[in-house]
């Protein structure tokens, strides 16, 4: 599964947003995370991650930590698992993608909605982030599952198990 595409020309305004929206994360909400978690075990968690077969959830999470220079973060985890099942990547855009899919899929959690509130700065993906709402509405829920409970599992095989390429196919007909 390849990353959401971005359009090829981004306006001032638009980087201006995208700055922002990656500023949230990487300078508010990951900090919070480490603060309250700590770094417990995260080194042997990745290690082991690491070690598992290509295919895998848990090493294509490792994996996308790796190619976005990202640490594995304790309890958050559980969100990075979401971005290798679903597709999406690590950028802004997708970020607002993915927190679509989500709310549909049932995430109606603080962090959910406030991170999407920043889609008020991106009106350009609001008929994506509309088409990934309804994915997510159609597609099995992934709310809690877990990086402990999935790692082993392969990616594709779980996709088919939620019925993601079926809420993909049926937005041709919506």
């Amino acid at each position: 599964m390849k990353a959401i595409s971005q359009p090829a020309q981004l306006n001032l305004y638009q980087r201006f947003a995208r700055k922002t929206i990656e500023h949230a994360r990487t300078s508010f909400l990951i900090p919070i995370f480490w603060r309250v978690y700590g770094a417990q075990n995260i080194q042997n968690q990745l290690d082991y991650l690491q070690s598992l077969p290509v295919g895998t959830l848990g090493r294509g999470v490792a994996d996308i930590l790796r190619q976005h220079n990202l640490q594995l973060i304790p309890h958050y985890e559980n969100h990075d698992l979401k971005h290798v099942l679903l597709g999406y990547d690590m950028t802004p855009e997708d970020e607002l993608l993915l927190k679509a899919f989500m709310l549909g899929n049932g995430d109606y959690s603080i962090t959910c909605i406030g991170f999407l509130a920043f889609a008020l700065l991106t009106p350009e993906l609001w008929p994506q982030l509309k088409t990934h709402f309804r994915r997510g509405c159609r597609t099995g829920r992934v709310l809690h599952w877990s990086l402990t409970k999935y790692a082993t599992q392969n990616v594709e095989a779980l996709r088919h198990e939620i019925g993601f390429y079926e809420a993909i196919e049926a937005e041709q007909f919506a």
